[in-house]
């Protein structure tokens, strides 16, 4: 029965804890974090509140010093030490004590205002005595000797339930406590101690009349100071939640982000890829400019469907010039996976390339892509750079190594053939649908013939590579003629002069 009741009181706002008389989040944690976040809102509207209570001391001050002939000082002294109290208060709110201890602050301030707002209750001093029948008395005789009249001191009442309510950030239970204390005790205090002075002849029952009254408009202000309580709670905890919420599926974005560009950067070069993003980027924007500037009637019409196709890219190209081209092929890959399962030939070949791509990155070089055994990389495209050709001696003097230590390591007996030639190439991405960067030229071609004439365990490269290349590293001729034969030797290849880098 107590969860059907649960499920049928409605929710303050979500995630809410079932205690209606103290709303908080059913959380510890989430209630922690909102009371930290909401921490500087609550400091300032007690220092509101404390702004509005020197102020009003000060006013009352200036009332008393002026309106009142007798006991002024009886009347402003309190004021204008209540003034400095608040004054004590506003420094006390720029301390760590306070951030600690906020609720014990709003409770101490709010006992002081009850005194201090009680105190003019006792007037007279002078109980109500006999029967309570005040039909004999008599209107004053000069309305200057008054303290305050019954709507005064009623309108102060109601300004201090409504401080209680709004500002003091005390929980709902003890500020309903409190306040109907207060009224309880300002009612009775103002009942039971009038100024002579300070009464409108009235027979026994419209007193009762009259407190009844009372009773009703007291009833009312704790009404609306508990609808301003609750909807202030409601509105910081919603505010709290959804801007937490949104700044989570923010953080979700951004690692979606990040995520697509760490694909799109897998298969492109990153300034191509930048690029292209940044293009689309731009025509999203255009795209939302022209929707918010469209007139009213056109936003009406239903939009007809676009028949031009969707291009995900812009067809680019780019010519580049001085760029060196390398091709590597494992030796003794065909060997190696005769005795292999495919899943575990796939396993070894993963693991190679992977140390590949690490060395690739090292060097500076960008890879273009794998055709079985055979890889294959750049420098200085698409992003040209003088020490391209140094770039792919080491990468290809990196590979010799890493394909060694893989042998160590997986008890294979491979080594890798790699050729380097420097010329022009185009670049750029083909195709909608799994498209990727390339590169093409005859130089291209060429580069792949000098992988297929170099020899295993050296870096094949041509003249023109050789041209970039210092005296850092120990060259050979490659005596292609030699090795292969004068009938093997392309016509593209003819009178060209190739070495052997051996370290």
């Amino acid at each position: 029965s107590g969860l059907r009741r649960q499920k049928k009181l409605p929710q303050l706002f979500e995630r809410a804890s079932s205690k209606w008389w103290n709303p908080k989040f059913d959380s510890n944690n989430l209630e922690e974090a909102c009371m930290e976040r909401c921490f500087p809102q609550t400091q300032r509207r007690f220092r509101y509140a404390l702004f509005y209570i020197g102020v009003a001391c000060l006013l009352w001050a200036i009332y008393f010093g002026i309106h009142m002939r007798e006991k002024q000082l009886v009347f402003m002294v309190p004021a204008l030490c209540f003034l400095l109290v608040c004054v004590a208060f506003f420094v006390f709110t720029f301390t760590k004590t306070y951030a600690r201890h906020y609720v014990w602050t709003s409770l101490i301030l709010t006992l002081l205002v009850f005194a201090l707002t009680l105190a003019p209750q006792f007037q007279a001093l002078k109980p109500i005595s006999g029967s309570g029948d005040m039909s004999n008395r008599t209107p004053p005789a000069d309305p200057t000797d008054t303290c305050l009249s019954q709507v005064g001191s009623f309108s102060m009442c109601i300004e201090v339930l409504l401080l209680l309510y709004t500002v003091m950030h005390l929980p709902l239970y003890l500020s309903l406590f409190l306040g109907l204390s207060y009224s309880v005790l300002f009612e009775t205090f103002g009942y039971h101690f009038r100024d002579e002075t300070c009464f409108t002849p009235l027979g026994a029952g419209a007193v009762y009349w009259e407190l009844l009254s009372k009773a009703f408009l007291h009833v009312c202000i704790h009404a609306i100071g508990i609808h301003l309580f609750i909807m202030s709670e409601v509105r910081s905890r919603s505010t709290f939640l959804k801007v937490g919420q949104s700044i989570m599926h923010g953080k979700d974005l951004e690692v979606e982000k990040a995520l697509k560009e760490r694909m799109i950067h897998s298969v492109m070069p990153r300034i191509i890829a930048d690029d292209l993003m940044k293009q689309g980027d731009d025509e999203s924007e255009n795209s939302i400019k022209r929707h918010s500037t469209s007139s009213p009637k056109n936003r009406k019409k239903k939009p007809s469907i676009q028949k031009t196709p969707i291009i995900f890219r812009p067809f680019k190209m780019q010519q580049i010039e001085q760029v060196s081209i390398l091709f590597a092929d494992i030796v003794g890959f065909t060997k190696m996976s005769a005795n292999k399962s495919a899943h575990a030939l796939v396993g070894l070949l993963n693991d190679l390339f992977g140390r590949f791509d690490r060395l690739c990155e090292d060097t500076k070089c960008e890879k273009i892509s794998t055709l079985g055994d055979c890889y294959y990389c750049v420098a200085g495209c698409p992003e040209p750079r003088a020490d391209h050709a140094y770039c792919c001696i080491e990468m290809g003097l990196g590979m010799i190594k890493a394909i060694e230590q893989f042998c160590q390591e997986k008890k294979e007996m491979v080594n890798m053939r790699v050729g380097v030639h420097t010329g022009t190439v185009l670049c750029g991405i083909l195709g909608m649908r799994r498209f990727k960067f390339d590169v093409w030229s005859n130089d291209v071609n060429l580069a792949n013939l000098m992988e297929q004439l170099g020899v295993a365990g050296k870096v094949h490269i041509s003249e023109a590579t050789a041209k970039y290349l210092d005296d850092r590293y120990e060259m050979e001729d490659g005596k292609v003629i030699e090795r292969v034969g004068q009938s093997v030797v392309a016509d593209q290849l003819k009178g060209m002069c190739f070495y052997l880098v051996l370290g």
